[in-house]
């Protein structure tokens, strides 16, 4: 400007004023487009002498070919720098002498895209392509033809917001500076007032170089992010996948899983199978979970989900879990699964070989036959006939507890001490209904072979047995107490059912009804209309069992979907109410979770005699670390990443600097004569050096620590969206950020000592101002 103002007042009109500046910016922005490209394929040849590229093994430099896309890239880019150095001088052009001495007094005015609002209009645009993100889910999709498509724009919400955001906090810089001269000035010393009093005076000289060091700060944390953040997705997706360092499967019948086995093996408890796995060498823990697909039941159409039954104090143990899979605790949700109540049980003395139910039915019902449950200490469930209701008066039925075996059952002995679960009556005949009736239930007693016998109850109240909800039909069934007992002063349990299907059972459980807890996916939430709290029933490997929601989970491990709906629920809890109204199958568990220390060779033999054991029936199985060291990301993609950070870094770096010394050039140029000013009136060295240093440190560390955040926010709002695979699927778990921290702070100190011998230089040019011919010259001026 102070060029122009000389060569108007020489004579020199607008345009000729105006093509002294377009011959300069066609040489510089046509210098650009020939040697840009050359340079950065010099640059990228170069990188193959970087660690960047030391996985591929090349150690040379790279072979690059410049295609035609990379010259049309250059020449935009010259437009734009043409655009970018016209535009200015345009502006000084139309600027007369007198205007100029009048601008020079006063302080520059606000840039042209805070007075025009482009900075909130460019802000508007960004957050209607974010919504526009957020109601896509992902800057991947599928267009009419099911083919993956990315689209282009969305890919530029990340810059644009950033620039956007820089550009509006660029408006509270005058005011945070107005403010601070107001609160400050009484307090600080002169130097310090001064440049507070500068920066309030001329915000817009300042705000330059905070806007650069804000959007080189933010390019430097989203770079420094994405990288780290990438690397850490790849190590997340096996632990997510595997959810322990090894997961035995066993995809088989639950009724079967265990056939062939030894009687002593086949039979094992949950906790005896546990404890063997747990003795092998090189396992630390052991969890059992039962996975099986199951039905909501207030549903018609869809409804379907997976359940998987944990044990859940041993499960914290082996799954891998992150903090963003649930808004609460993971143990905290865990802990809430044991159920207050449900099926308890009336404990057989130990030694009974023989068990009797006195019963009564409303009549004769040849067809209908009553089944008793029996738990063992092993965990397994028997069924044993008691026998057919063809009678209508008082008998008691009895069976032998050591009697056992047929389809579906246990061929060994149950092992003491029994429980008796539960009783159900159930049509034998698959061609008809079970018919409405009822029955009287007196006692039940266990007798010992010596012919002892003990009533295990006596049936004088019912509020400790509850009715079994195995079919929808049960749902009329009613159980009351009853005057009428086999003696005249004994009262008894009336049992009556509705009509429903055959061979379903329909009975009694001792124990309070309740719902199991479960936990809930906000997908099942979401696709079943459920919230926290209800209470439904659902379908569970064809079990009709009510739950109860107590909370609900994002992710869990090994739910693979991000739509995918699931429950968690106890597993022990889960067998229980499966178990009582089933008629010969069992609910086992067919999924073994390992977690194991052990790497290399001692990981090899874990896996043989992991398979070796025969206590468990393997389908399959998943070692961490044979998939971690699969899922290693592609040399050559992670070599790009790796440059791409250099690049970025580098950048960040390169422009920060080359930014803040033009800035404190210019600066130190254009004040000079106030400079001078100073000095003649009596402020000294220290008090100049001191505004200096307060005047930089201000912009630098404000811009610096704005664009951190700024990129930090970003990157972490961002990140989940670019989370997709090859074939456009998300990413499971989603992109959790991660900052490469180092880098970024070995960057933020090369920064920092760039800048300081920069201000040093500055005040080294400070102290050299001679006042008289400073002064002089201003005069002149």
């Amino acid at each position: 400007r102070n060029e122009v103002a000389l060569l108007r007042s020489r004579g020199a009109n607008s345009t000729q004023i105006l093509m002294v500046f377009v011959m300069e910016g066609l040489t510089i922005a046509a210098l650009s487009v020939i040697l840009g490209p050359l340079i950065a394929a010099a640059g990228i040849s170069v990188l193959g002498l970087t660690p960047a590229f030391s996985d591929l093994g090349a150690g040379g430099l790279l072979t690059v070919s410049l295609s035609s896309g990379a010259y049309m890239m250059a020449a935009l880019g010259g437009v734009l720098s043409f655009v970018a150095l016209i535009f200015p001088a345009f502006r000084a052009s139309q600027m007369s002498v007198t205007q100029e001495r009048q601008r020079s007094s006063r302080p520059t005015d606000l840039p042209f895209f805070q007075r025009y609002y482009l900075d909130v209009l460019l802000l508007i645009v960004g957050i209607l392509l974010f919504r526009q993100l957020t109601e896509q889910g992902s800057v991947v999709a599928r267009n009419l033809f099911g083919e993956i498509a990315v689209n282009q724009m969305l890919l530029a919400v990340p810059g644009i917001i950033l620039v956007a955001s820089a550009m509006v906090l660029l408006r509270l810089f005058p005011v945070v500076m107005n403010l601070l001269s107001r609160l400050l000035s009484d307090w600080l010393p002169a130097g310090m007032v001064m440049g507070v009093w500068q920066m309030a005076r001329n915000p817009a000289h300042y705000a330059r170089l905070s806007l650069l060091l804000i959007l080189t700060a933010g390019l430097g944390i989203f770079a420094a992010s994405f990288s780290a953040t990438l690397d850490r997705s790849f190590v997340e997706r096996v632990l997510f996948f595997t959810g322990s360092d090894v997961r035995l499967n066993g995809n088989v019948p639950v009724s079967s899983y265990r056939r062939g086995l030894s009687e002593s093996d086949q039979f094992e408890s949950n906790g005896i199978l546990r404890e063997r796995y747990e003795q092998m060498p090189g396992v630390d823990s052991v969890s059992l979970v039962r996975r099986s697909s199951g039905h909501d039941l207030t549903k018609l159409f869809g409804g379907t989900y997976d359940m998987v039954a944990v044990e859940p104090e041993s499960f914290l143990n082996v799954a891998w879990f992150r903090g963003d899979f649930s808004e609460r605790p993971m143990s905290e949700l865990m802990s809430q699964l044991i159920p207050d109540g449900g099926p308890e049980g009336v404990p057989i003395p130990v030694g009974s070989k023989h068990l009797s139910v006195r019963i009564k039915p409303d009549r004769v019902h040849p067809s209908i036959l009553m089944t008793a449950r029996v738990l063992d200490t092993r965990g397994r469930y028997y069924t044993y006939r008691l026998g057919v209701l063809n009678f209508a008066n008082w008998e008691a039925l009895s069976i032998d507890l050591s009697a056992v075996g047929g389809r579906g059952q246990p061929s060994s002995a149950p092992t003491e001490p029994l429980t008796l679960a539960s009783l159900s009556i159930q049509e034998r005949r698959g061609d008809r209904q079970l018919q409405p009736g009822s029955v009287l239930i007196d006692e039940i007693s266990a007798a010992t072979e010596a012919g002892t016998t003990t009533v295990i109850e006596k049936f004088d109240s019912v509020e400790d047995w509850s009715l079994l909800r195995t079919s929808e039909t049960a749902i009329a069934d009613v159980l009351r107490s009853a005057d009428v007992g086999f003696e005249e002063e004994s009262g008894s349990a009336l049992f009556s059912w509705a009509e429903g299907a055959a061979v379903s059972a329909r009975g009694i459980f001792h124990g309070r009804q309740t719902s199991l807890p479960v936990l809930a996916s906000k997908a099942f939430n979401k696709n079943t209309g459920h919230m926290v709290g209800d209470e439904f029933d659902v379908s569970v490997s064809g079990h009709r069992i009510p739950v109860r929601i107590i909370d609900e989970l994002e992710f869990f491990p090994t739910m693979n979907l991000r739509e995918k709906s699931f429950l968690v629920s106890d597993m022990d809890s889960l067998v229980k109410y499966a178990s009582m109204g089933t008629l010969n199958s069992e609910v086992l568990p067919n999924e073994l979770w390992i977690s194991s220390a052990s790497t290399g060779e001692d990981r090899q033999r874990l896996i043989e005699l992991l398979n070796l054991s025969g206590a468990f029936l393997i389908d399959s199985y998943q070692d961490r670390d044979v998939l971690l060291a699969e899922s290693k990301v592609d040399p050559l993609v992670k070599a790009g990443w790796r440059s791409l950070l250099f690049i970025a870094f580098s950048s960040v770096l390169v422009l920060s600097c080359l930014g803040f010394l033009v800035h404190a050039y210019i600066s130190f140029r254009n004040r000079q004569l106030q400079f001078a000013l100073l000095r003649t009136v009596g402020f000294s060295m220290r008090q100049l050096v001191t505004m200096v240093w307060l005047e930089q440190m201000l912009v630098i560390l404000a811009g610096l620590a704005l664009g951190t955040w700024m990129g930090s926010r970003l990157g972490a709002v961002i990140m989940p969206f670019l989370g997709h695979d090859d074939f456009g699927s998300q990413v499971m778990p989603p992109f959790a950020m991660q900052i490469n921290w180092n880098v970024l702070i070995l960057t933020y100190v090369i920064m920092f000592l760039v800048f300081a011998v920069i201000i040093l230089g500055m005040i080294w040019l400070v102290n050299r101002i001679s006042l008289q011919r400073v002064l002089r010259l201003g005069e002149i001026g």
